[in-house]
Formats: C-alpha cells, structure tokens, sequence
C-alpha cells in the first residue's frame, strides 16, 4: 500500500513541477507551493496509517456496544451501527464473542441476514470454541415456545456445518435431544446433522426421560438404515 503511496506522490510532484513552471514566476512561489504538497501527502499517509491501524485494531467500545444493543434487541441502532462500521461484524468483543454470533446467540433474525449480506463470517467461533450455527440452535433450545426457526435455516444455507461440536464436544443434535427438542431435532435429521456420534443422540433423550424425542431419532434412523 504505502509504495502505491510514494509512486502517486512522485507522479504528482513531477506533475506540479511542470506546472509550476508555468503558474509561478518566482523560486520562492514554487519553494512554497511544494511546502503545501509536503503537508498535504503526509496528511494523507497519515489517515492511510489510521486506517491501517483500525481495520488491525478494531475499537472495541463501539464493538461492545453494537453486542450490547444486538441482545438488548435494538434494531434501529444495531442496524445504525452496522451500516457505519459494516467491518465490525466479525470483530471479537471483550468477551469473546463477535456481533454476530450475539446475533446467532439471541435469534435476532433480522439482523442476522443482513450481517450475512454484509459478510459475517459463518465459520468463525467465539473464544469459547461455540459456532454460530450451535449458539442459535441453543437460543431455540432455551426458548423452545419460539417456532420460527429462521436463524439457523439461514445459518444453513449460509453453508454453516451443523455437526460442529462445542467445546465439550457436543453437537447440535446431541444438545437439542439431551434437552428434548423434538421439532429441533426433526429439522436438524431433516439436514442430514450425523446421528453416529458419541454420546448416542438417542440414549441422550431417552435417559433424559424424552420418549417422543428418542422415537424421533430411533425412527430416522431405522429409515436411513434401510434406504
């Protein structure tokens, strides 16, 4: 970047001194005229090195507060934010997380697809090692009376990997039938999310007392097995 600098700036300055042969007709008009481009091009090295530095160095006041009104739910000003600082998306917080995994944390739909406009990066984890995809089927998990599943259909066709485990080594599946999430668990075995894993999907449900959840699973699987 900063040599592209240095070749522009020596184009300009031959150019302006050919053009000053011909605007001034003094040393001393010349002399200062060349002053006035010194201080314009450090200038404007200097705002290239500030961008540099930002785009580096994300400013995490306005990163913590764009999270902030993510999970408060404020559209107006999440949307405000993201159209002024679009390069924050992905940007970690203080605590680990990027804007949008909060988005993915708290099925805020809306916001979520226009960060995914704005290239939120669908792969990247919080510093707890959760996905995207696995904090906004937990948020369906905590909330099992919210029926619009959204968020994690346009996780999906994001290209999200619904198998990703957390850092306890759980996947989606394995916590949405541990918790017996039977419409979760449909949708996720609807997407082909892998049913061989270990702790078993289906002995997680049934040990936690949810029959119809292990049907579910026992069910698909008994199908997939005969296909």
């Amino acid at each position: 970047m900063f040599p592209l600098i240095f070749d522009i700036f020596n184009e300009v300055k031959s150019l302006f001194l050919r053009q000053s042969l011909k605007w001034c007709n003094s040393y001393e008009s010349i002399l200062a005229t060349m002053w006035i481009w010194s201080i314009l091009f450090f200038y404007g090295a200097f705002m290239a090195m500030l961008k540099l530095i930002d785009k580096l160095f994300p400013n995490t006041r306005v990163v913590d507060q764009l999270c902030k009104f993510i999970e408060e739910g404020d559209t107006v000003m999440s949307v405000k934010l993201l159209e002024k600082y679009p390069k924050y998306i992905n940007a970690y917080n203080n605590m680990g997380y990027t804007p949008f995994l909060v988005a993915c944390a708290n099925g805020q739909a809306q916001i979520l697809k226009l960060m995914l406009k704005k290239g939120a990066d669908v792969k990247r984890k919080s510093k707890q090692f959760e996905s995207a995809f696995y904090l906004a089927t937990f948020y369906y998990i905590k909330n099992p009376h919210i029926k619009n599943a959204t968020c994690i259909r346009d996780l999906y066709y994001a290209g999200a990997n619904i198998d990703e485990p957390n850092a306890k080594g759980l996947t989606p599946l394995q916590m949405a039938a541990m918790f017996g999430h039977t419409p979760l668990v449909r949708w996720l075995l609807q997407k082909n999310a892998t049913v061989v894993s270990a702790p078993d999907p289906y002995m997680l449900a049934l040990s936690q007392g949810y029959q119809d959840t292990a049907t579910v699973i026992l069910t698909h699987t008994h199908k997939k097995f005969i296909h």
